[in-house]
């Protein structure tokens, strides 16, 4: 890699990082004190300016027809203006949407397999997750909520594996790795976005763009769905398991069904 090329791939990784940092603290639990990086105004201009430059270096060209990339949606200002709500009023929906709601999330570590899942042997795919969080040298979170945070771990590894691109990159900048290294953790983001992400974090986002209550949810959905599409391009990652999960329902159903939520194993 030529040291332009390096140092491109170091600035947009640096952004990416910082964005999947925001995710994760905002899909966090509101009272498990990760909303002090979303709502600190310092950091929200950063976060937004980082998309800014994100959005700017994407090139219509590059993206495939069939999936367009939605330039409007790729902006984090209306999120941002979201956030300015009470913080009672913001817990409340994400109350409502990831915690009473058991259908929403469809991520392999929340257990909640339906259809397709279940013929994939959903315990298989938990073991393979598991160990690529300890072959990645993953820090172990023994605290980590066992039910509605799931999604927010799996962005939080995910800016974990661009630091650790970022980290080798500037190693063998010095002379001291190998270049197979970095191209490992290159192919680890890309892996683990086509995998684990790309294949089920658009229906969540259909669902929190759909959300009755509109407000921070609403656009959060929103700017994830923009967000997913050009992590698709910049990765060239295709979701491994592409067509198998259901068709988003939008919460409004989710909602208005009577009886109780099916329950969730942890």
């Amino acid at each position: 890699m030529c040291d332009q090329c390096r140092c491109d791939a170091d600035t947009f990784d640096t952004l990416r990082e910082r964005i999947y940092d925001f995710l994760a603290a905002i899909l966090t639990h509101p009272d498990l004190g990760t909303w002090g990086r979303v709502t600190n105004p310092s950091e929200q201009a950063r976060d937004v300016a980082a998309v800014d430059v994100l959005r700017s270096a994407a090139s219509p060209a590059s993206g495939k027809p069939s999936e367009p990339l939605e330039t409007d949606d790729l902006d984090l200002r209306p999120l941002m203006v979201e956030l300015c709500q009470p913080l009672g009023r913001l817990r409340a929906d994400y109350d409502r949407f990831f915690v009473k709601s058991r259908r929403i999330s469809h991520s392999a570590l929340e257990m909640d397999h339906k259809s397709a899942w279940l013929r994939r042997r959903p315990d298989r795919s938990i073991d393979e997750l598991s160990r690529e969080y300890d072959a990645a040298g993953l820090p172990a979170r023994e605290d980590s909520p066992s039910r509605c945070d799931h999604v927010a771990r799996e962005l939080g590894f995910m800016a974990w594996l661009i630091a650790q691109s970022r980290f080798q990159r500037r190693v063998a900048c010095l002379g001291a790795g190998r270049g197979d290294e970095v191209r490992g953790c290159d192919l680890a983001q890309r892996d683990f976005f086509g995998h684990h992400l790309a294949g089920w974090l658009p229906e969540l986002a259909a669902q929190l763009r759909d959300y009755e209550g509109g407000g921070c949810l609403e656009q959060l959905g929103r700017f994830l769905a923009a967000w997913i599409v050009l992590e698709r391009r910049y990765l060239d990652a295709e979701p491994r398991f592409v067509g198998v999960t259901p068709s988003p329902r939008g919460t409004k159903a989710a909602g208005s069904r009577k009886g109780r939520p099916e329950p969730v194993s942890v």
